[in-house]
Parts: structure tokens; C-alpha cells; sequence
């Protein structure tokens, strides 16, 4: 049987073809395994990482020791401040009568020098048509109470007689039962009354 050389050239390169094929399958093949492997390989790698490690490390951690702290408890009993036998130097000393007048005098003149006259309260012992008789009431106060300043006024046809100046009520009032022995009739008002005058009756009847 003679074969014809054409059909000789197409099974060689049908062949020669399947060859190709072949080695290229296997190329692939082989490319894909060795991705395989590394992908493997890689797995092992992190898996053999990952590990657990485990290490004693107590032996080089610092260390501090606690001292707790103690704590003082105060003497209930308090101790009593001891006495100094050194004598007090600034007691203050008493003033006198006159000293105490001059400061509260200078006081009410700093602050108002026009004031002279505050309402206040006079005794007054006599009112009458007599001027012998209210001249005897004042000379009767003058003997009887120097301390206190006697006033007479007129007023047509009657005089009348007052004694004191007096800043509170409480003052006349110390003043108003004795007079009454000589002048029963005698009563309290209202009145403009001289400041200074006022100081002076207070300081005599602080010092009976």
C-alpha cells in the first residue's frame, strides 16, 4: 500500500501540534504547582509564626516594696496654755471726768462746729404773774442744784422758770422728785436744749 506524502505532512504536523499542546498543558501544569507550593509553603511559614511564645520574665521585672504609712493619733487631752507672770502693760487706764468731756466735746465740734442746741428736756418749777417768786425759784436752784442752769422767760404778764438741759428723759426724771419737795407743781417738756450744758449734767449725775 503506497501512502501519499501529503497525508505523510498532516499526520506529522498534527502531531507536531499535539506535542505543543501537550508541553504547554504541561507548562501550565507545572506553573500552577509551583503556585501551589509557594501558597503552601507560606501557610506553614505564618502557621509556624504564629505560635505561641512563651518566656519567664519574672526575674527581670522591677520591684517595689510598700511601707504603709503610720499615722500619729492626737492627745485627746489638750494641754493648757501655760500663764505669763509678766504683767499686762496695756490695760487701759481709767480716764477722768474732764479728759472724757474734752474728747466727746471735740468730737461734736469737728463734725458741726454750728451746731449748738438739740431737742431735749427741761423741768420747769415755776408759772406766775410774781416776778419776786420766780426769781426766788431761780436763787433756789442755784443753791440747791448748781449743777443745773435755771431759765427765765416772760411773756406778758406771766414768767416762768425752767431748769436743766437735759438730752433724755431719764435724766430729768432723776432730778424731777427732788425738786418737787420745794415745787410740786413742777413738770417735764420738751425743749431746744444747750449740747454742752447737757454734757455737764450727765457727768453730775454719773458722779452721784
Amino acid at each position: 500500500m503506497v501512502i501519499h506524502p501529503f497525508l505523510i505532512k498532516f499526520v506529522g504536523s498534527v502531531t507536531m501540534v499535539q506535542d505543543m499542546m501537550l508541553k504547554k498543558k504541561f507548562l501550565w501544569a507545572l506553573h500552577l504547582g509551583i503556585i501551589v507550593l509557594a501558597g503552601c509553603s507560606k501557610k506553614s511559614v505564618v502557621s509556624s509564626s504564629g505560635s505561641e511564645y512563651k518566656e519567664d520574665l519574672s526575674s527581670v521585672r522591677p520591684r517595689y516594696e510598700y511601707t504603709e504609712p503610720i499615722i500619729e493619733k492626737k492627745s485627746e487631752t489638750a494641754v493648757a496654755p501655760k500663764k505669763s507672770n509678766v504683767p499686762n502693760t496695756n490695760v487701759d487706764k481709767p480716764l477722768y471726768v474732764n479728759k472724757r468731756l474734752d474728747t466727746v466735746l471735740d468730737t461734736l465740734a469737728k463734725q458741726n462746729k454750728a451746731i449748738r442746741y438739740i431737742n431735749g428736756f427741761r423741768i420747769q418749777i415755776y408759772v406766775g404773774n410774781v416776778r419776786q417768786e420766780a426769781d426766788a425759784a431761780k436763787s433756789y436752784i442755784y443753791q440747791a442744784f448748781p449743777d443745773l442752769n435755771p431759765y427765765v422767760s416772760y411773756s406778758q404778764p406771766t414768767y416762768r422758770v425752767k431748769v436743766g438741759d437735759f438730752m433724755y428723759r431719764s435724766d430729768a426724771e432723776q432730778y424731777l422728785d427732788l425738786i418737787r419737795e420745794q415745787y410740786s407743781s413742777a413738770v417735764i417738756l420738751s425743749d431746744r436744749v444747750d449740747i454742752k450744758r447737757s454734757m455737764m449734767v450727765n457727768v453730775a449725775s454719773e458722779s452721784n
